[in-house]
């Protein structure tokens, strides 16, 4: 049996697609003593895989047929997929493209939502359908549950939360640290820009911003690691990445959780500031930058951080997966 995680060609760094990438990896090293495969398909792409980090999992690239669905698109599965050998992993954005097909076609299937607030995109009757016949939901955090809970009351023996793990030798918080402050430029730029805006005549000068954007994952964890304070804009998130990298990172994290990032907002490291409160935002930053000058050494949490690096830890993906593989039936 092949187990195949569709995923979005997206070539810029997105933390969801690296997840799918990483568990679909960690997946395929337990199903092959079954006699199973886990690989990830980019459906109607030549060849295009992720380049941003690296990965041993196999890709495999599919055309599915044209497919009026709300707006005429390459979504038509007929005959793609073989519901004897195949079992697929749906993003939540694609249940109303693929879902209600694979449960009429008999193809075994699990939606994996990594944000809860994209479960309402596409026709209610068409996502009942899909989230009705999934063998398994997957969900990345326990708000992304709350989620499909609500949205689908029917669904609640097949939730499954799963957790993904954060390379604690990759962002840790030992390397020496310079007075800077990073953020993600892509996360509510509009947001971003006017907190720089109402910063720029208060920072000292012995600190400075810089903005993480076109790295790939070594030159993330690199200013992670360098940076005391990071400046989170999630917005609507099932369980942002960023600001838990960061944290692990020994940054300081201050700004919005999105929803999804709650679970792990602890007092030590995280400072909550209300969605579209720019101005107190900056005031914010401002605080924590007083605060850290008046110290003569930049404060670790490490009780906190290794709180933080099991709960989000290769044991616990690993644990998760293993679930998973048992709800999808993938036995020897």
């Amino acid at each position: 049996m092949k187990l195949i995680w569709l995923c979005h060609p997206i070539k810029k760094a997105v933390g969801g697609v690296k997840v799918i990438y990483r568990q679909a990896e960690l997946v395929d090293t337990l199903l092959k003593p079954l006699g199973h495969q886990s690989v990830v398909m980019h459906p109607n792409t030549w060849s295009f895989r992720v380049k941003w980090f690296d990965s041993t999992v196999s890709v495999e690239h599919q055309f599915f047929k044209w497919r009026w669905v709300g707006k005429p698109s390459m979504s038509g599965i007929e005959g793609r997929f073989d519901p004897e050998q195949d079992l697929v992993v749906l993003p939540e954005l694609w249940a109303r493209k693929y879902g209600d097909q694979l449960a009429h076609m008999g193809v075994p299937y699990a939606i994996y939502v990594q944000n809860g607030y994209y479960i309402s995109k596409g026709a209610p009757a068409v996502l009942n359908v899909a989230y009705a016949g999934a063998r398994c939901i997957l969900t990345i955090s326990d708000d992304a549950s709350r989620c499909v809970a609500m949205a689908f009351p029917r669904t609640d023996g097949r939730i499954l939360r799963v957790h993904y793990s954060v390379d604690a030798a990759r962002f840790n918080p030992y390397q020496t640290k310079e007075n800077l402050i990073t953020y993600m430029p892509r996360k509510l730029a509009d947001h971003s820009s006017k907190v720089l805006f109402f910063l720029r005549n208060h920072l000292p000068a012995h600190w400075r911003i810089q903005a993480i954007d076109g790295l790939n994952e070594v030159g993330v964890a690199d200013l992670l690691q360098r940076s005391k304070i990071f400046m989170s804009f999630s917005h609507f998130e099932g369980c942002p990445l960023p600001p838990l990298e960061a944290a692990l990172s020994g940054n300081q994290v201050i700004g919005y959780t999105g929803q999804g990032a709650q679970e792990y907002w602890v007092p030590e490291i995280f400072e909550a500031v209300e969605s579209g409160n720019v101005v107190g935002f900056a005031q914010s930053v401002l605080r924590k930058v007083k605060q850290l000058d008046a110290l003569s050494c930049f404060p670790i949490e490490v009780q906190a951080i290794d709180t933080l690096s099991k709960r989000y830890s290769p044991t616990q993906e690993r644990a998760d997966m293993q679930a998973f593989i048992q709800l999808m039936g993938l036995t020897a």
